[in-house]
């Protein structure tokens, strides 16, 4: 009787360590980084999209300043122009053209840029969209060309700004 109590014992010891390596690996399992290493073409962990369902979105190619000259011209990235229903949500504007240097989900981040812009002289203002994100404008205007001209000066004199994108107000 004592030898198949300590049969048992032993198959107890044996079925604990067991149960706690299952429970270690479960653990360690659960504490690894849900980043992938390896990402397939065309997604990047990074990146939030936005699905817009009324919005057109439209890129044109930029013309060349006049000022540059013939053999040196350098090609400008194309224009991204976005149609969207926005309203004011930091200043006060009336105009249909607006040049965006920032796109937050974070409204603290969009003021935190637009404070950074009106030091700098401009007068920009937040502008929030059907999906909750504040677009920061550098300078806003009745007219596209204007738009268009402002849009690549910003292009040309801020660098961090390269990605500048026309949004036009409905």
């Amino acid at each position: 009787m004592l030898r198949f109590a300590r049969g048992i014992n032993l198959i107890v010891e044996k079925m604990r360590i067991i149960v706690f390596a299952i429970v270690i690996a479960a653990i360690a399992a659960s504490c690894q980084s849900k980043r992938k290493v390896y990402a397939t073409p065309f997604e990047d962990a990074e990146e939030e999209v936005v699905v817009m369902t009324e919005n057109r979105e439209k890129e044109e190619p930029v013309q060349a300043q006049a000022t540059a000259q013939p053999g040196n011209a350098a090609r400008e990235a194309p224009v991204r122009v976005l149609q969207e229903r926005v309203t004011v949500s930091h200043g006060s504007s009336t105009k249909r053209y607006h040049v965006i240097v920032g796109s937050f989900s974070n409204e603290d981040n969009a003021i935190r840029l637009r404070d950074k812009l009106n030091e700098a002289g401009y007068a920009s203002i937040i502008m929030r969209n059907a999906s909750y994100m504040n677009r920061v404008s550098i300078a806003g205007f009745d007219d596209e060309f204007s738009a268009r001209e402002e849009l690549r000066r910003v292009r040309h004199i801020y660098p961090e700004y390269r990605d500048a994108w026309l949004l036009v107000a409905r």
